[in-house]
């Protein structure tokens, strides 16, 4: 009996292949989850059940850790971070100034929130309880909440925001549709709303497939393109006003997509190979981030409301 769609019901779906349990080029477990196309919205999903287990499970506490290496390789992921706030500064600013609304969905340890310009009016929604430990202690200029949007909570709270955030999330929820639908009635009229997820229909996932690095199964219930997000927004009432290719985010991810098909069990030969492909994909992923948004690694979006 054919597996039904996660996000339309449908039943006209595709087993692509079997994945494991995996974050990045790290093998968690050898759990195995289907992982399907959906051939009438056009979305690629994971085949897992979302039960109150779920959660304490399949996220650890050191699965958002940072990478610590020497010195060297900290310096410039500490160059590319700064790179990538600035660039993602500069889309707030050109849709929206200093002074506005803000809120940030699954803000963390709210170092984005905190790193934007003092006029903005700061909130943000993080379900982990460290995190928003952190936030109250470190930055109290930062409103930020325990609820996720969807709950009740937020539906008694009749605020508005002009600029609503969202990195990396929402491959991660079981109940898109339900998000976008509470997002919509908290985005003010002429607010925007800007997100970032990984794209299915990039270069290395139509390459590597189950070894593609964004795969992460099966955190990543969703795998969506441009196709399957107009569909999923349009529902709600908003509408995809610009698109790009994200050339700083996960630098590394086509080289360890390409790495992942080839290495061996010989871990000399699996650094020469990691080491020869890390400059070939960083190239590569790079130059199709800036000129071929549709075919890159990650995708950002600009939605507005649909009128």
């Amino acid at each position: 009996m054919p597996m039904q769609c996660r996000l339309c019901s449908s039943s006209n779906t595709q087993l692509l292949f079997v994945s494991e349990n995996i974050h990045g080029r790290h093998l968690l477990g050898r759990e195995k989850f289907n992982v399907l196309e959906c051939k009438n919205c056009k979305v690629t999903f994971t085949d897992v059940d979302v039960n109150s287990a779920f959660y304490g499970h399949y996220y650890p506490k050191n699965y958002y850790d940072k990478f610590r290496g020497n010195k060297l390789v900290e310096s410039l992921l500490a160059f590319l971070e700064k790179f990538s706030f600035k660039r993602k500064l500069r889309l707030i600013l050109r849709h929206k100034p200093p002074g506005n609304r803000v809120l940030e969905i699954g803000c963390a340890q709210g170092k984005f929130l905190n790193d934007l310009p003092s006029a903005f009016k700061k909130f943000g929604v993080e379900i982990n309880e460290d995190g928003r430990r952190y936030i109250q202690e470190h930055y109290p200029e930062i409103t930020v909440y325990q609820d996720g949007i969807e709950s009740q909570a937020f539906e008694n709270n009749h605020a508005r925001y002009d600029i609503i955030l969202m990195w990396h999330v929402l491959e991660h929820l079981k109940n898109p549709t339900e998000c976008l639908d509470r997002l919509s009635k908290l985005l003010n009229e002429n607010g925007v709303f800007i997100f970032e997820v990984p794209n299915r229909d990039s270069l290395g996932f139509r390459l590597t497939r189950k070894q593609w690095f964004h795969l992460d199964t099966p955190r990543h219930l969703y795998h969506y393109n441009q196709h399957s997000l107009k569909q999923l927004l349009n529902q709600s009432g908003l509408k995809i006003i610009e698109y790009s290719g994200n050339a700083v985010d996960y630098w590394q991810d086509f080289s360890t997509s390409l790495y992942k098909c080839f290495r061996s069990k010989i871990p000399i030969v699996n650094k020469a190979l990691y080491l020869m492909f890390l400059p070939i994909g960083f190239i590569i992923r790079t130059l199709i981030a800036l000129f071929l948004a549709q075919t890159a690694e990650i995708n950002t979006y600009v939605v507005k409301h649909s009128s």
